[in-house]
Formats: C-alpha cells, sequence, structure tokens
C-alpha cells in the first residue's frame, strides 16, 4: 500500500530526531574526549616541568628569553657566529660546545672543542669580534696560550715547544717579549717557513716573535 504524503513526512522527521540525538550524543563524547586529552596534556607538561632526567642524549639544546630571543646554545656542530650587523663570522672549522649570546642575539663567547687542531677554547667576544680567548692544545706538551685583543693590539701569555713567555704587540708585530725567545723551535720555524712561502710579506712570524728570531728562522732555512 502507497504511504501517503503525510506519513512520509512523518517517518522522516522521527528519522531526523532520531539522528539529531545522535550527533549530539557524538558531539558530546568528542567534548569530553578533547577536554581529557587537554587535561593530560596540561597534567603532563606540569609533570615534564618538574622532571629530574638522570641523562639527555640530543643533538642541539637551545634556550631563549622571554621574548625568544637565543641566549645560549649547547650542540654537537655549532652554526658560525653572528655579529653585530649581522654580519657572519666564519670559525674556519667545525666545533662543538656552548655558546652565549647577548640581548639581541649576537655571540658573545663560547666554551667550546674544534674538530681541526682538536684544541680547546673558551672565547669572549664584544658585538663585532673576539676579545679575548683562552686554549688548550691536544697534543702531550700541552701547549696553552691566552690573548686580550683589541682593534689596536694585544697581549699574551704562551707556553708551548719554545718555552713560556708573555707578548705585547700591535698590527706591526712585536713591541715587548719576555722573555725573550731567541730562536725559533725546529717545528715552529718549519711551519713559519712554509706560510711565508705561501704568503710572502705577511710577517705572520712577526706577530708570536721579535723581528731578530724570526729572521734568524726564515732565513737560515
Amino acid at each position: 500500500m502507497t504511504k501517503s504524503i503525510e506519513e512520509r513526512l512523518a517517518a522522516l522527521e522521527q528519522e531526523n530526531a532520531s539522528l539529531r540525538k545522535r550527533i549530539s550524543r557524538q558531539s558530546a563524547a568528542w567534548l569530553f574526549s578533547v577536554l581529557a586529552l587537554a587535561g593530560g596534556v596540561a597534567v603532563a607538561g606540569a609533570a615534564v616541568q618538574d622532571a629530574v632526567f638522570d641523562s639527555i642524549r640530543a643533538k642541539e639544546l637551545v634556550v631563549v628569553d622571554s621574548k625568544g630571543t637565543v641566549r645560549a646554545r649547547v650542540g654537537g656542530d655549532l652554526p658560525n657566529g653572528v655579529m653585530a650587523g649581522g654580519r657572519v663570522s666564519n670559525r674556519g672549522t667545525k666545533a662543538a660546545g656552548m655558546i652565549i649570546y647577548d640581548e639581541e642575539g649576537i655571540e658573545r663567547g663560547g666554551y667550546i672543542t674544534a674538530d681541526e687542531g682538536s684544541n680547546a677554547m673558551i672565547t669572549l667576544d664584544s658585538k663585532h669580534r673576539m676579545a679575548a680567548i683562552m686554549v688548550a692544545g691536544p697534543d702531550e706538551s700541552q701547549s696553552s696560550a691566552m690573548s686580550l685583543i683589541t682593534k689596536a693590539s694585544t697581549i699574551e701569555m704562551r707556553a708551548d715547544d719554545n718555552g713560556s713567555r708573555l707578548t705585547m704587540s700591535d698590527k706591526d708585530g712585536v713591541k715587548l717579549q719576555q722573555p725573550a725567545i731567541a730562536a725559533l723551535a725546529p717545528e715552529n720555524c718549519k711551519m713559519f717557513r712554509e706560510i711565508e712561502k705561501k704568503e710572502p710579506g705577511k710577517r705572520w712570524c712577526q706577530k708570536r716573535f721579535t723581528d731578530a728570531a724570526c729572521q734568524a728562522c726564515l732565513e737560515g732555512g
């Protein structure tokens, strides 16, 4: 028997009412799940905030301040430094350790080990360039140095195969060295001879030793 239009409409209204109830129940269930999840995340976040871990293994740890500016970075492969004006300071080698930054996000120093040469270094920088450095070499001779650097001059305490000394220098070379090194160690002399061949006239030796000691080395080869 064919149903009347009134009967069909009544059936549709019944189906719609039933569908609305199911949707309402499902929405309530979804809402409850979301709230439960949010509550769980909040609880988990609070738990993590107060948690103590025996060990954390990571390639990099970045610390930011309340403004989101990076203030410290611990990493196994540190990026090049960024100085005032956005100038990039190339490290010249891969390095690992910790870098500190100022309120502008400019690198201001670090405690690192360099892959090339395997030196361990502590550095302090102005916003423009390195201002102080302490270096320890990797070999058994335990060569080490500490330098304070300005644009005009440098004062350095160094202990290596050539002996221990205090050296003051400027752009023209060594001005004072105590005690003065009269003759360079053979390995150092060989190194400066090779450098002089590659970059003649740059006076790299004279930046570390007296002119007399450098001439004796370079002319003796």
